[in-house]
């Protein structure tokens, strides 16, 4: 196999992964989310194919990742990454990624991180610690606006705690 076959199959089979756990975990109602999914538009959005994914990794960087997703035309994009950092660092590299969108001009977009090394649960259940990579996740600002919005119209936010709410913006 040449080099660039066998990093094709590294990628797809880390995009299953990420796949997999994104319909075993995000997608499934639970009661901690008010019968709701961890991410309630996460399913829509996979069975619309409607989220670009790329690997950060080697020369590839997230800039080069948004140019992309951007030729991509999908609304949604999912970067799976190998950064290895503590969860409480997550935030503040969140943070420099959103600051790193609006400095390129991609001002539409926010970015969102999920961490397997994040501790935020909600009734002793954590989704972020089942990721199998750590996650850069970026959607429409307007939409995720929007969607927040209307989760907060919900029983969504009822059983997370006050830490978890603010980090959330709830």
């Amino acid at each position: 196999m040449l080099e660039w076959e066998i990093n094709l199959v590294v990628m797809s089979g880390k995009i299953e992964e990420v796949l997999k756990y994104i319909e075993d975990y995000l997608e499934v109602p639970r009661s901690e989310y008010g019968g709701m999914s961890a991410c309630p538009f996460a399913k829509k959005e996979r069975k619309s194919n409607n989220i670009h994914m790329d690997i950060i990794e080697g020369d590839n960087t997230f800039l080069e990742c948004m140019e992309k997703f951007y030729e991509s035309g999908k609304d949604n994009a999912i970067f799976i990454s190998d950064i290895e950092m503590p969860g409480n660092e997550t935030k503040s590299y969140q943070d420099s990624l959103n600051r790193e969108l609006i400095l390129n001009a991609f001002i539409h977009h926010k970015a969102l991180c999920i961490n397997p090394k994040d501790e935020h649960e909600v009734g002793g259940f954590n989704p972020r610690s089942h990721s199998p990579y750590f996650l850069i996740l970026i959607n429409n600002q307007k939409e995720i606006n929007l969607a927040h919005k209307k989760m907060m119209e919900t029983n969504y936010f009822d059983k997370m705690d006050a830490k978890y709410k603010k980090y959330l913006g709830a």
